[in-house]
């Protein structure tokens, strides 16, 4: 609930791992897998140098330069 109150809030952007090093490889994880069109429907454009931000409930691409928050996953911690 937090997570999706925080991407609401206007002019907040947040990386989410997905980027495209080289025109060859095009929108790629940072594991290194490719993003799957099959699951994810989008209409990003793929130049190197782009990350994918989310922004509100979209995924944009924007300037791998641009200054924003990430996301990113964690194991679990039992407390």
């Amino acid at each position: 609930e937090l997570l999706n109150e925080t991407l609401q809030k206007p002019g907040r952007y947040f990386w989410i791992g997905l980027w495209v090093p080289t025109a060859e490889t095009g929108w790629t994880w940072v594991n290194g897998s490719r993003l799957d069109r099959d699951r994810f429907q989008l209409d990003l454009e793929e130049r190197p140098g782009l990350c994918g931000m989310i922004k509100g409930n979209s995924i944009i691409p924007e300037t791998c330069s641009f200054e924003s928050q990430w996301i990113c996953q964690r194991e679990a911690t039992k407390l």
